[in-house]
C-alpha cells in the first residue's frame, strides 16, 4: 500500500518538475524567432521600397478611406469592442488565467506555457519589425490613439490569432466533444477575423498590415 501511495503522490506531483522549456526547446524557439523577425522585416522592407509607393500602397490606402467612409456610431461600436478583444491589457490577462486554468485542471505546464510563448513570440517580432518597417498609420482619422511603432504588421491581429487559434489547439487536444471542438472552432476563426476588421475600420491599419499580422500570428503559434 504504501508502495502505490508513493506511485501515485509521485504522479499527482510530477506535473510540478516537468517544465517543458528544456535547452533544445529553447534553442528551437530562439531560433525560429530570429527567422521569423527577418522574414517579417524583409517582407515589410520590400513591400515599403517597391510596392506602397504604386497601385498596390494606393489601392491599400484607398481601402482604408473606404472603411472611413462607411462608418457609422453602431459600427463603431462594434469595432471598439473588436478591438479590445487583442488589448494588451486584456490579452495579458487571458494568457494568465486561462493558462492557469490549464496548469491547475491538467496538472501540467505544457498548455499555459505554450499560450504564454505563442503570444509572446508574435509580440516580440511585431514590435521590433514595425519600428524597422517604420509604415506611415493610414491616412484618414484614428479612432484610437496611435502607438509609437509603425503601422506594418498588425500587432493586434497577430496576437488574436496567436491566442484565440492556440486556445483552440490546446482544448481540441484535450477533449473529443464535437459541440465542444466547433465552439473553440468558431471563436477561433472569428475573434482575430473581428480585430483585423476592427482594426482596419477604426483607422490604425491599412488591410495589408492586418492580412500581414494574421500570417505572423500563425506563424508564432
Amino acid at each position: 500500500l504504501e508502495a502505490v501511495h508513493g506511485r501515485e503522490a509521485a504522479r499527482n506531483d510530477r506535473w510540478v518538475r516537468e517544465w517543458p522549456l528544456r535547452k533544445r526547446a529553447l534553442l528551437h524557439i530562439s531560433l525560429g524567432g530570429l527567422l521569423l523577425l527577418v522574414v517579417t522585416t524583409g517582407v515589410g522592407l520590400v513591400f515599403m521600397w517597391f510596392f506602397d509607393d504604386g497601385p498596390i500602397g494606393d489601392a491599400d490606402r484607398a481601402a482604408a478611406e473606404w472603411l472611413e467612409d462607411g462608418r457609422t456610431p453602431t459600427l463603431n461600436t462594434f469595432t471598439e469592442y473588436g478591438s479590445m478583444l487583442s488589448e494588451t491589457l486584456v490579452k495579458v490577462a487571458l494568457v494568465a488565467v486561462v493558462g492557469g486554468a490549464f496548469v491547475l485542471i491538467v496538472r501540467r505546464w505544457h498548455d499555459g506555457v505554450f499560450l504564454a510563448l505563442a503570444v509572446s513570440l508574435e509580440s516580440t517580432v511585431f514590435v521590433i519589425a514595425s519600428f524597422i518597417v517604420d509604415r506611415d498609420r493610414p491616412p484618414v482619422e484614428q479612432l484610437d490613439p496611435p502607438a509609437p511603432s509603425g503601422s506594418f504588421p498588425s500587432g493586434h491581429a497577430g496576437a488574436a490569432v496567436a491566442f484565440y487559434v492556440g486556445l483552440c489547439v490546446v482544448v481540441c487536444w484535450h477533449t473529443c466533444n464535437r459541440i465542444v471542438r466547433a465552439i473553440f472552432v468558431v471563436v477561433a476563426v472569428a475573434a482575430p477575423l473581428a480585430v483585423g476588421f476592427s482594426r482596419a475600420a477604426r483607422g490604425m491599419h491599412h488591410p495589408i498590415d492586418v492580412i500581414a499580422g494574421l500570417l505572423l500570428g500563425l506563424a508564432a503559434l
